[in-house]
């Protein structure tokens, strides 16, 4: 198992500030890079705040990794709630984010291989969406080519195409 915290020994000056009013010791996500993340993994988990404060400690003992859960615990004094991005399968690099306010905050990274650098996620994604639009275009083509066939046979029934066997 990979594990990657993001956790800051110094928190960024002028970076955002906690629940307590303490500096956030973890990177902020730019827009342009969350839009990458979400795309990258599309399915959002929302973490329960009880797990968070520490109060159902074995909530998560199945799909969170020791380490991630005891960062998200200590993370969670400077966010409004957390939450885990990932793949429908969920050993697939799954990050966990820490929202306050309208910013997010990159808490922690896993996965069961080496992780993917963010770096090559990004530079995937023109391909990542091309191929979420053509699953689309292909669906779309799939569900008229069903309706017209479906039109067909209605009109055949009723006698209305004539000359076809």
């Amino acid at each position: 198992m990979f594990v990657e915290h993001y956790r800051l020994e110094e928190p960024p000056l002028g970076g955002g500030r906690g629940l307590a009013n303490e500096a956030i010791p973890y990177p902020t996500i730019s827009d342009e890079d969350w839009k990458v993340w979400t795309a990258f993994l599309p399915v959002r988990t929302e973490i329960d705040e009880k797990f968070l404060r520490g109060a159902s400690p074995r909530l998560y003992a199945q799909t969170l990794p020791p380490k991630v859960r005891d960062e998200l615990q200590k993370a969670n004094r400077f966010f409004d709630r957390v939450e885990v991005l990932g793949k429908r399968e969920i050993e697939k690099d799954p990050i966990a984010v820490g929202h306050q306010g309208n910013d997010r905050y990159l808490i922690a990274r896993w996965g069961m291989e080496e992780l993917v650098p963010f770096e090559v996620i990004k530079k995937s994604m023109p391909l990542v969406l091309a191929w979420k639009c053509g699953i689309k275009a292909l669906g779309v083509l799939a569900g008229l080519v069903g309706l017209g066939f479906m039109v067909f046979m209605v009109l055949e029934s009723v006698g209305v195409i004539i000359g076809f066997g």
